[in-house]
Parts: structure tokens; sequence; C-alpha cells
């Protein structure tokens, strides 16, 4: 995240308007992931050279063919980091006092630092925010959890392996519009998606510097969303 973020870059092909509902909504997931890796938004396509998105699944996600791509796929659809997000977060919301939710989790489960850390990276993140006033981040937002987020980064992943020929343009799709209907039990707004991507997003840093990136990209979806 050291990109410098200064504004959404759209795709002005006329053929976008072409779009059903599914792809159009499933493209919106991908917004933020989207927006930080300074890919085009609203396309399948990303605008931005093949090497650069070469280098983005590799040394993220270890996607370098299409059995890896799909494997990274079909665990964000299943899996995700939604469901450690899941358990931890009734502990968390539980007690105001960090030690305590540490202590609470390294009691109930085995071999959890990834687990704790990530804890600890949303405690914190809170109340930064809380701090800052901006975002407002609710209990609701803490509680419809970071499916947005997951789904995102399957739409973006996606959209990148189609880019570098890994899947086909019509699983693409699939994946995209399989996206759109996951989110859709949970979220109902651009702005539930944007938080829940916001907080996947930042329960895997510790680092304030990546926090800021993260509100300015919100801060500019949210501009986009009025």
């Amino acid at each position: 995240m050291k990109i410098h973020l200064k504004t959404l870059r759209f795709n002005h092909n006329p053929l976008n308007l072409l779009l059903n509902t599914k792809r159009k909504q499933g493209l919106r997931i991908g917004y933020m992931h989207a927006t930080l890796e300074n890919f085009c938004l609203n396309s399948i396509e990303t605008r931005v050279p093949k090497q650069e998105v070469i280098k983005f699944l590799t040394n993220k996600f270890n996607c370098v063919d299409t059995d890896s791509t799909r494997n990274m796929l079909q665990f964000l659809m299943n899996e995700g980091d939604r469901i450690s997000y899941a358990i931890q977060t009734p502990f968390l919301l539980s007690t105001d006092n960090l030690n305590e939710f540490e202590t609470i989790i390294r009691k109930r489960f085995f071999g959890v630092e990834r687990f704790v850390q990530q804890g600890k990276n949303l405690y914190n993140f809170v109340k930064y925010a809380e701090e800052r006033r901006d975002p407002i981040i609710w209990i609701n937002d803490l509680e419809r959890g970071i499916i947005g987020c997951d789904m995102g980064l399957a739409v973006t992943i996606a959209r990148a392996a189609h880019e570098c020929g890994y899947i086909t343009r019509d699983e693409t799709w699939e994946y995209i519009e399989q996206a759109n209907t996951f989110y859709a039990e949970v979220l109902s707004t651009p702005e539930e998606i944007d938080k829940s991507c916001l907080i996947g997003r930042a329960i895997k840093s510790d680092r304030i510097e990546d926090w800021e990136q993260l509100i300015l990209c919100y801060s500019l979806l949210s501009k986009f969303r009025k």
C-alpha cells in the first residue's frame, strides 16, 4: 500500500453500459481493492501494464498459473479471512481490555499467533478511527464482518488473472457474479461494502501508514457514493 491515491480510475468505454446488474454490482465490490492497486474500477480490464499485474498476483497471492489462481479464488469464496474474523469478533466485543482479549483467545484456541495479531490489529484500528472520528465504525459494521473484503479481493484477483491469461473471460465473469451473490446476503449498500473492505484490510496490518492509506481510499469512495 505504498501508492499515492489521488483519484478514482474509471473505464469510460461505453460498452460498460451493457453490463448486467450482477456484473456491475460485482465490480463495485472490488472498488477499494482496485483503487489501492491502481486498477481501473468499472471494467473487467485492469488498464495496468501486464507485468505489474503478474507481479501483483505472484508476490501477494502466489498465483502463477491457472491452478494456483483457481485454488486462491476457491479459498476466498469458501472461507477467506471472514471465518477467523467471525470467531474472534465476539470475544473482542466482549471486553474493552486488549490483554484480556488475548488471554481469552489463547485459552480458547491453540496455535493462534496470526489469529491474535489480527485481533490486536482490529482493536487498535477501531480505536484509531475513533480518535480520528473519521470514518465512524459502528458495532453493526463490525458484526456484518468482512465478506465484502473477501469477495472484493476475489473480484480483483479474477480480473488480474484474466489479464494474465490464467482464466477465461467467461470464467472471470462467473467469479464476479458469484461474489455478488455471496456478499448480497450480508451487505446491502455501497457504504457497507466499503466498510467491510476497510475493516478486512485493516486487520492485516498494524502500521498507521497502511491504515491512513485505507482511510484515504475509503474517503475517495465515499465522495463517489454521494
